[in-house]
């Protein structure tokens, strides 16, 4: 008789897959690889339009907002004197210091003192000279005096003679009626009446004319007194200045020459720097030397504290690069200053009220200005043109392009270069 297998047979009771160890492993390695594979064709599906990528931690990005820019220009300047003449030489001569480098002066103080014997001879022969003509103008309107005495004597007695020839040809009217003289001496008598009434106008005339030459003479000779006279003080003014003060209230800046030198007209002899009057000199690099202009705004720092000046001084020159511009304090000189103190002024260049604006960044350098990457909604910066207006210190004008509420790409990456559409990761 034939037996069956079921005596060998064992009965297996069926194990739960979520019990055994090999097949969980093998599934997580399953939904892994499918996740892994779903991420792949997502970021896939995410890239495949964009140019390149960048990561958010290297770049910088910065809203554009509506407000006011104001366009400045921060320079170092260094504190100069705004006053320091410098005294010259008025004549020739030896020069005797009153003074050193270095000491305090005041108004009107005896600084130096020239010795010129040629200008001083000169000063004594022109006041001989004014003296000498001004005795022969005394001279002559006594001499003028007596030729009009003289002219008005003649002047009267020809009119003396007039009277006397009118009274006899008055007799010899009444003689010739009653026939005791001739009609000659009649005749004779009408003459001498006209001999007297021609010497009596000529004599009117002659003395008139006398006077006026008289005159003349005086007058000319007045107006040589006075142009003497005009030359006398204008030595003398020489002479004084040959005692030089000080014009202001400040310090000895240098001596030209040392003591007891021989100088000549016009030669510088030493500096005055007033203590008073302290300007800033500012350099301004070249490519703001267009934007700047007198009366401008400028804020001063002086250890801390904001003081008021303007630009009163531009140089025509580029030296370096820089342009020189001098500021003047508006709101009154402020103590402790010193000449050559290095100080800092912001040179407010333009203000714009209510207008699109942005934070400065390396983008403008990178594009010119000319374009900007502006985030959207799917994680992507998208390059766009723009045009910019005022640059600031730290703002730029927007003038099309972008509107308030936009976000944009400050800063620089090489991602950036050539890229229209940048994916931004994590």
């Amino acid at each position: 008789m034939i037996r069956d297998t079921s005596g060998q047979d064992i009965p297996l009771t069926a194990e739960r897959p979520w019990k055994n160890p090999r097949l969980l492993k093998r599934a997580g390695l399953g939904l892994g690889a499918l996740a892994f594979v779903v991420w792949g064709i997502s970021s896939w599906q995410g890239t495949h339009a964009v140019d390149a990528s960048v990561s958010l931690s290297r770049v910088n990005i910065a809203q554009v907002e509506r407000g006011d820019l104001v366009r400045d220009l921060v320079v170092q300047g260094k504190v100069v004197a705004a006053n320091s003449p410098t005294l010259f030489s008025p004549a020739q001569g030896i020069v005797k210091f009153a003074v050193k480098a270095g000491d305090l002066v005041s108004r009107d103080q005896l600084l130096a003192e020239v010795d010129s014997p040629e200008l001083q001879n000169q000063l004594a022969q022109e006041t001989a000279l004014h003296s000498k003509l001004s005795i022969e103008l005394e001279r002559q309107k006594i001499q003028a005096k007596r030729q009009r005495l003289e002219n008005t004597q003649k002047a009267d007695l020809a009119k003396v003679d007039l009277t006397a020839a009118r009274r006899e040809l008055k007799r010899a009217e009444l003689s010739m009626q009653k026939q005791i003289i001739s009609r000659l001496d009649f005749e004779k008598a009408t003459d001498d009446l006209a001999r007297a009434e021609l010497e009596y106008a000529q004599a009117v005339q002659n003395s008139a004319l006398e006077n006026e030459a008289l005159a003349f003479e005086t007058q000319t000779l007045q107006l040589q007194v006075d142009q003497q006279k005009l030359q006398v003080e204008e030595l003398q003014r020489r002479v004084n200045e040959l005692r030089i003060t000080s014009p202001v209230d400040g310090t000895i800046g240098s001596l030209a020459v040392t003591q007891r030198s021989a100088v000549a007209a016009n030669a510088p002899l030493l500096t005055v720097v007033d203590l008073t009057s302290f300007e800033l000199e500012a350099a301004v690099p070249e490519n703001y030397a267009d934007d700047l202009g007198l009366a401008m705004t400028v804020e001063i720092n002086m250890g801390g504290k904001k003081l008021p000046g303007e630009i009163t001084a531009i140089a025509p020159e580029v030296i370096d690069g820089q342009v020189v511009a001098r500021v003047r304090f508006t709101g009154g000189q402020p103590e402790n200053l010193r000449q050559n103190l290095r100080l800092t002024a912001r040179v407010l260049l333009e203000n714009r009220n209510d207008v699109v604006l942005v934070k400065r960044g390396a983008f403008l350098d990178q594009t010119g200005g000319r374009f900007a990457w502006k985030l959207n909604d799917q994680q992507q910066a998208v390059k766009v043109p723009i045009t910019i207006g005022a640059v600031g210190l730290n703002q730029v004008e927007i003038v099309s392009g972008l509107k308030a509420g936009d976000q944009i790409i400050t800063s620089s990456a090489e991602a950036l270069e050539n890229a229209q559409i940048v994916a931004l990761r994590e």
